[in-house]
């Protein structure tokens, strides 16, 4: 799932990859815990290489997205596309957390 971590200005990008599911959400429930006290700023999941999504993966989300909106921090997603793409529209998580197309489109405000 967590392929890789990167800065893009004030943003603490996380690269995720394949599925988003009950097994690899499982897998690394203490990773996913610990991103708020391991990254200091706003953070962007990267999805633009996940290629299915469930509750749990939902769940993940919503629990971060908590987490750091407590702290006055904020959770970009970017590069949603297929499945995990409609799941977020049919579910309208963009009323509450940013969608952006691409990580770039982060570094324009």
């Amino acid at each position: 799932m967590y392929q890789n971590h990167y800065t893009l200005n004030e943003y603490e990008v996380l690269e995720l990859a394949g599925e988003m599911d009950c097994v690899a959400i499982a897998e690394n429930k203490d990773a996913i815990e610990l991103i708020p006290t391991t990254f200091d700023g706003d953070i962007v999941f990267d999805l633009s290489k996940v290629t299915f999504i469930d509750s749990s993966g939902i769940g993940a989300i919503v629990f971060l997205f908590k987490r750091l909106r407590e702290e006055e921090r904020s959770l970009v997603l970017s590069g949603l596309n297929g499945q995990p793409k409609e799941l977020m529209t049919l579910l309208r998580i963009d009323r509450a957390i940013t969608i952006k197309d691409d990580v770039r489109s982060c570094a324009v405000s």
